[in-house]
């Protein structure tokens, strides 16, 4: 079994680049078997992530297409050509290496395309995509910045819950650590826009985000969605809060609230044009997507994040210490 390096052409065709000029390229990933998504993550995103050093002005954070079954997973890179080459190359050894676990495996990597866009020059289509997603240049660097925390967390969950169960758990838990270090996190007073979403209109907007693919039915869809969900919110929190008191999770955790809040302060510091509800809810469904959730997943998941709260939590977690024995 084999992997094939393919090169995808792109919209806008990349002019003669400097070795030093930055570029922003993807590497797409498809296996020909099915549900070996997390197998490449393991096996092939965690050590090319590890190549990319900090501190270098790089930016790598992936993404999934976890709508076919072969669960394509693509790396977005942006650094100078000859790390780009040097990566890519790393990648299709790695594919090589890992074949028995894998499959045959495909890579496509774009043309890398200069970033930041030189003065004068038009700005490619798909670039200008993402500024409209992002609210600009400085959105999306800010992006990309809690794209990587997104990504380092998506490495370490895989690892720790090999079990998609489980990590819905996790999955719903980041959900409501983003809504709430939205609304409550400890600068979200600097933004007035962040205190003035509700809780309720936070979370009707994530469901309809995630169920807008569902067409002129959507609205029953949802209304069916709550109605199967409902009986099963009670025992989803028990799992979440049994997941929640593990200290590694509690670590992630906090370090994902910490980076949102910082992520909506500079935001709001830089002047990016979309609100400050768009940028969370952005940012969480890639989360969420990386740890191999698709958007109907997610639906299902900010239905129990939205009915969890601080105070249920600490309930629960009560509730837990107060029924284990005693020490002696």
């Amino acid at each position: 079994m084999q992997s094939t390096t393919v090169h995808r052409g792109a919209a806008t065709r990349p002019v003669q680049q400097h070795p030093n000029t930055t570029l922003w390229s993807i590497l797409t990933i498809e296996p020909e078997r099915k549900g070996v998504g997390d197998d490449i993550i393991r096996h092939i995103v965690a050590p090319l992530s590890s190549q990319v050093r900090a501190g270098e002005g790089y930016r790598f954070r992936l993404s999934r297409n976890l709508e076919s079954g072969h669960q394509t997973v693509l790396l977005h890179l942006l650094a100078t050509d000859d790390v780009a080459k040097r990566l890519w190359k790393f990648a299709n050894a790695l594919a090589e290496e890992n074949a028995a676990t894998l499959g045959t495996v495909k890579t496509f990597h774009s043309p890398g395309l200069v970033y930041p866009p030189r003065p004068g020059e038009p700005v490619p289509e798909v670039v200008e995509s993402a500024f409209a997603r992002f609210g600009g240049p400085k959105g999306l660097d800010l992006a990309a910045e809690i794209g990587e925390v997104a990504m380092d967390m998506a490495l370490w969950a895989v690892n720790r819950f090999p079990s998609l169960n489980t990590r819905s758990m996790l999955a719903a838990l980041i959900l409501f650590d983003t809504g709430h270090a939205m609304m409550r996190g400890p600068r979200s007073a600097v933004w007035p826009d962040r205190r003035t979403t509700s809780w309720d209109y936070y979370w009707n907007a994530h469901l309809h985000a995630c169920t807008g693919s569902f067409g002129p039915h959507a609205a029953q869809a949802r209304n069916a969605m709550r109605a199967r969900i409902a009986p099963r919110i009670v025992p989803a929190h028990r799992m979440m809060v049994a997941l929640a008191s593990e200290p590694a999770v509690d670590i992630w955790r906090k370090r994902w609230a910490r980076s949102m809040d910082e992520y909506l302060y500079r935001a709001d510091k830089q002047r990016v044009s979309r609100s400050a509800q768009h940028l969370a809810m952005g940012a969480s469904q890639h989360a969420v997507n990386g740890l191999g959730f698709t958007l109907r997943e997610q639906a299902v998941l900010g239905l129990y994040a939205s009915a969890w709260s601080k105070e249920i939590e600490a309930q629960y977690a009560g509730e837990e210490r107060s029924s284990q024995p005693a020490k002696h």
